[in-house]
């Protein structure tokens, strides 16, 4: 690969909040030099090109996203705001499916729903997606991909009937007589539908993982974690690797599901499964639910509730096990906990414990932490475990009404508190969660940008001014403070000597343009590794 210069360019580094640069120089993947054209350190190099004055970044990293959710719902109808506003609009949306009107097992589905952004505000049930069909079945999935909802002939094809007992950590809606009414609260009882779902097979397993690559080449994106992999029907780590073989580019970091992968997950790893640009980096908890949901634990009840704190799903039995596992084999350790009881959990649990980890690399990464109190910072920083925090202010930017609704004022302004989090948490990032919140696009990473600066909700409502952040304090924690949560290949996050050559080019200066601007900004062109993986028409 031929080396080249990269000249006229507004380079933000990623080194420090204020280090910008005018060239670099790209060898063999990696960057080689960094600078301005003439400084007597300049090498010199094979080729030249002429940015034009564009602003550059380093390659976003996207620290909680679902990858293997987005390839599989490629067909699922979008059922979330703008698209659908009411109940009758969901039920037309689903009876465009392209699979409508087919077989009796052919499954129409949607993905995004939350009811409190439809005008009736209230969660569909079967008798709503009865009127999608009655002979096929039809499942939408929450948007905080917890929870769903599904029509009769899908509870038929699950076996879920009046009898059917709830599962451990989740609940079957159900009507006054007792039979189901199609919603399935939390993952225990929306897994069971999913399960009933005809699965893809290998190959377009593959294939549609490959696919996922342009998508995230086109907003910038050049490592993500998946933050549920599984062993079956096929170990994700497989799945990825052949993507990769079929152009996925990206690094990927994968966190196996916990409860599933019992048995094979927990034999051990082998040391070429950690190692590499697709690699298993730990195994994923569940602590609690969401807000939207009213399912996150908290130690305040939720607004007009009384005596709704949410639910734990976690125990200290479940932790110890998932922690011994963890140091065996080298593996982080993450824990799904938005409300301050979850977290509270989580972090009592490790207050005597060591991380087991090299340096600079979290043992232990909390996922969300919705609400994450300056106490409990206080108390993570005084022990000597070694913490993460990958939190995602999309939720509180597109589930404006959500978190209105049901936290009381104290918690609503205590919620994703960035401008703390980024003072006082070494390792800390922004990121998606995509495809899991009421948002079309939630892995378009300046969305979240604009929302962690401006603090304002997508109905232009303000959420928490306090806790604003920086245009680069928020790039940095899409580039070099989010590459520390997870042992990616090599070094990424900065335009560095010896870093990676991956590097996104803008459209505008992010910089310069009104704050309220920001979010409509694209990216265009991305270099993974140094090779051209997007180029805007």
């Amino acid at each position: 690969m031929p080396s080249c210069l990269f000249t006229n360019a507004h380079v933000f580094t990623g080194r420090s909040e204020s280090d910008f640069a005018s060239a670099f120089v790209v060898a063999d993947g990696k960057i080689a030099w960094v600078g301005h054209v003439g400084d007597a350190s300049q090498p010199a190099a094979d080729q030249q090109v002429d940015l034009q004055g564009r602003t550059v970044v380093p390659g976003f990293i996207d620290v909680h996203t679902h990858p293997t959710f987005l390839s599989q719902i490629v067909d699922a109808v979008p059922c979330t705001v703008p698209l659908v506003e009411d109940i009758p609009g969901l039920i037309a949306a689903l009876k465009s499916h392209p699979k409508a009107g087919l077989g009796p097992n052919d499954w129409i589905e949607g993905w995004g729903y939350d009811e409190s952004k439809l005008k009736e505000g209230r969660t569909p049930t079967r008798h709503d997606l009865d009127l999608v069909s009655t002979t096929q079945p039809v499942y939408v999935g929450r948007s905080d991909c917890h929870s769903g909802i599904c029509n009769s002939r899908a509870l038929a094809l699950a076996g879920i009937g009046k009898e059917t007992p709830d599962p451990i950590g989740g609940h079957f809606g159900r009507d006054a007589d007792g039979t189901p009414n199609g919603v399935l609260t939390e993952l225990a009882a929306n897994s069971v539908v999913q399960r009933a779902k005809a699965v893809l097979d290998y190959a377009q397993a593959v294939g549609s993982l490959a696919r996922t690559s342009q998508r995230f080449s086109e907003r910038g994106i050049v490592a993500v974690t998946d933050m549920m992999a599984f062993t079956q029907p096929f170990h994700h780590l497989d799945v990825y690797r052949d993507a990769a073989q079929a152009g996925f580019k990206q690094q990927a970091a994968l966190y196996f599901s916990w409860e599933p992968c019992k048995g094979d997950l927990l034999a051990g790893l082998e040391a070429a499964q950690k190692e590499g640009r697709i690699k298993i980096a730990g195994i994923k908890l569940f602590a609690d639910g969401s807000i939207s949901g009213k399912t996150a634990w908290c130690s305040c009840a939720y607004k007009h509730t009384g005596s709704l704190f949410g639910m734990s799903l976690l125990s200290s039995a479940a932790l110890a096990q998932a922690y011994a596992w963890s140091v065996a084999n080298g593996a982080q350790m993450a824990v799904h906990a938005m409300g301050d009881a979850a977290l509270q959990l989580v972090i009592d649990f490790f207050a005597d414990k060591k991380p087991w980890l090299p340096a600079g690399v979290p043992s232990v990464r909390l996922e969300h932490a919705t609400l994450l109190k300056p106490a409990q910072i206080a108390q993570m920083n005084a022990m000597p475990m070694q913490w993460g925090v990958a939190t995602q202010i999309i939720f509180m930017f597109a589930e404006y009404e959500a978190y209105t609704e049901n936290l009381v004022d104290s918690e609503f302004d205590q919620s994703y508190a960035l401008k703390t989090f980024y003072d006082e948490i070494g390792h800390v990032a922004l990121s998606s969660d995509a495809p899991a919140t009421t948002w079309a696009d939630p892995d378009n990473v300046f969305v979240s940008i604009q929302a962690a600066v401006q603090r304002r909700a997508y109905n232009g409502a303000p959420i928490v001014d306090s806790q604003a952040l920086t245009v680069p304090q928020a790039l940095l924690l899409y580039t070099a403070r989010a590459a520390s949560l997870s042992p990616f290949e090599g070094q990424l996050g900065q335009i560095a000597p010896g870093f990676e050559a991956s590097f996104a080019v803008l459209d505008r200066d992010i910089f310069t343009v009104p704050v309220a601007d920001i979010g409509s900004l694209r990216v265009q062109a991305t270099w993974i590794a140094g090779e051209q993986v997007h180029c805007a028409a």
